[in-house]
């Protein structure tokens, strides 16, 4: 059986780890040059992790995602990239930082379980849930062309204050990305009927198993994203 489990970063290194190696080969995969200091976030009290595991092969990490708090010591990834070519991007997060934001990032998921939805679906989807256990306002991310459809369905708009729109060449040159903002997590006023309801279930079961359905069949999927 597939789960997904959420945590925060520093109680969990080993997975932090299993994370990180698993999301750089992906990224490998289409081109984007990882470096051994993007792993930082493993031992970041501001970094809450969820990741896919395999319950049946000894816990394998097949997928995760993150969530980084905004904070005034460390700066989140978007920003970071972002910044190189307008250096607004802090004021704009400062501006939502007292009130709680936080980045949605490095979602992926292995070839093993490619077209399940882990990642789009499922994984953003906890994410969202998991804001008011972490206590945001807002939440923000970074979305491909691909992706971007399925953040709009659960409630993102463009951060058009930044970018072309939003928009901008990243994680690299050929490659355009969009920074999406939810500004409502808790009540998801532009989210679809559906996307709404399937994220107030997470956020008020946390821990149950659910049968998901996907163009190949069905499969059981256990969430446990209640915080310790």
């Amino acid at each position: 059986m597939l789960r997904i489990r959420a945590f925060k970063a520093i109680d969990d290194t080993d997975a932090g780890e299993k994370f990180a190696i698993g999301h750089k080969k992906v990224l490998e995969d289409i081109g984007v040059k990882v470096t051994s200091g993007n792993n930082d976030w493993v031992e970041d009290p501001n970094v809450f992790v969820m990741i896919v595991e395999d319950t049946a092969k000894d816990n394998e990490v097949l997928g995760g995602v993150r969530l980084h708090v905004a904070n005034k010591i460390t700066v989140l990834p978007m920003v970071e990239a972002i910044s190189k070519v307008e250096d607004k991007i802090y004021g704009e997060i400062n501006n939502l930082m007292d009130a709680g934001t936080a980045e949605i990032c490095g979602i992926w998921n292995s070839r093993k379980v490619m077209g399940l939805g882990l990642g789009a679906i499922y994984l953003m989807r906890c994410s969202i849930a998991l804001s008011t256990q972490v206590g945001l306002s807002t939440m923000l991310s970074f979305a491909s062309r691909a992706t971007r459809g399925r953040g709009y369905e659960k409630g993102f708009e463009p951060f058009t204050v930044v970018g072309n729109k939003g928009e901008f060449n990243y994680p690299k040159l050929d490659l355009i990305a969009t920074a999406v903002i939810c500004y409502d997590p808790e009540i998801l006023s532009l989210a679809t009927e559906k996307e709404r309801n399937e994220i107030f279930k997470l956020r008020n079961k946390q821990n149950f198993i659910a049968t998901e359905t996907w163009p190949k069949g069905e499969f059981e999927l256990e969430y446990n994203i209640k915080l310790p």
